[in-house]
């Protein structure tokens, strides 16, 4: 039986079979971490969904007599037909049609302790079960990236795709989810873990204070992406109101500085950004977009920043523009101690037909040249430019 094919049921599809079931569950395996990516990365074989294991019966009765379940255990699969006399120790199911060969499912069973999730290779790795999921915009459960990271990492075989999954994932995790990681590992391997090293580098690759010029706007999204990445990020925002939307987007806890000034100010900007670095501290990561008519400003800010911060990045958004050239040979800024990076802003072409990026495009690109420290990032595209809206 195992080695009959694998027909793996789709998010859409298992997301449907397990609606309104009265049992908490979670999409697991690769492709939860590509729930978390907001994307498909990579081909998957199956489709895994984890539940508690006392939570087993209710399950099965939910997949009615239409489904078969088998124990997954030391490599055989024995047919389950009571699902109160589980081995404690099973770790999984495989789900098919009745009559049917093909695989539609695993089954991930957690043991759980006092409402924690409770991780079967070291015990003493738990965490709330109310904190080991998250939910997709469409309302898709999946488990979180760092505990399924760790399920990967902390297995006796780490397959390639385990290492690329790692390689893929870190660039987009949460400061509080690598960590976690970090100390998870640590703790079952005690410090000898091949990922450990490369987890660590990511850690201190962090910035500890992010300034964005123009994120309340269309970069807003990439502003809240930011601040769940950075110890401290300050925000540059001409319009109160934009900034007071966004910073009710931000999770409570987000460490948000708003910084209301007009840029086109060189006193008034460098009279706000004095004490904002006095209190956040040096600067290490600036995302700029500021108008073509006021690169004064920029020259002001790096001013500031260079003052305090020996080595820095900055990622320059460079607009749309009718000329084309302005875009693609805009002086590449020389400012003391500063890696220099460019985002440059095209548009989009569909069926012959061209439009200007949206705010999530504009966005999504920016958190990409961010978090893969892209050189040269271009949004979009920039030929033919006559094609342009």
């Amino acid at each position: 039986m195992q080695n009959n094919p694998w027909n793996p049921l789709s998010i859409e599809e298992i997301n449907h079979l397990m609606k309104d079931i009265a049992i908490s569950w979670w999409i697991a395996g690769g492709w939860a971490l590509d729930l978390y990516y907001g994307k498909q990365t990579r081909k998957h074989d199956d489709m895994d969904i984890l539940i508690r294991k006392t939570d087993l019966p209710v399950l099965k009765k939910h997949l009615g007599e239409s489904y078969e379940l088998f124990l997954a255990d030391k490599g055989c699969l024995t047919k389950l037909t009571d699902s109160e006399n589980l081995n404690i120790q099973a770790g999984s199911l495989w789900v098919r049609k009745k009559h049917e060969t093909s695989w539609l499912f695993e089954i991930m069973l957690i043991d759980t302790e006092n409402n924690e999730w409770v991780y079967k290779r070291n015990n003493q790795i738990k965490r709330p079960v109310s904190e080991i999921g998250a939910v997709t915009d469409d309302g898709i459960p999946y488990i979180k990236p760092e505990i399924q990271l760790l399920y990967k990492g902390g297995s006796s075989v780490v397959r390639e795709k385990d290492n690329d999954d790692l390689e893929r994932m870190l660039p987009v995790l949460k400061e509080a989810e690598v960590k976690w990681l970090y100390q998870a590992l640590s703790q079952q391997f005690n410090g000898k873990h091949p990922w450990l090293e490369i987890i660590n580098n990511k850690l201190k690759s962090f910035p500890a204070h992010t300034l964005v010029i123009g994120g309340t706007g269309m970069l807003s999204a990439a502003s809240l992406w930011l601040a769940d990445r950075s110890g401290k990020v300050s925000i540059i925002a001409r319009n109160q109101g934009k900034m007071e939307r966004l910073t009710a987007k931000a999770d409570s806890t987000a460490p948000i500085t708003p910084l209301l000034v007009d840029y086109k100010d060189s006193i008034a900007l460098k009279d706000k950004i004095r004490p904002c670095i006095r209190k956040n501290g040096p600067v290490d990561l600036v995302v700029a977009w500021i108008h073509s008519n006021s690169n004064n400003a920029l020259d002001s800010i790096a001013h500031e920043i260079a003052q305090e911060s020996v080595s820095w990045k900055l990622y320059h958004v460079l607009g749309s523009s009718s000329d084309l050239s302005q875009i693609k040979e805009a002086a590449i800024k020389q400012y003391p101690g500063c890696q220099y990076r460019q985002i440059q802003l095209g548009f989009i072409l569909e069926k012959g037909y061209s439009r200007w990026l949206t705010n999530q495009e504009i966005s999504e690109g920016v958190i990409d040249a961010v978090a893969y420290d892209r050189e040269v990032k271009v949004i979009g595209t920039l030929e033919p430019w006559d094609k342009r809206p």
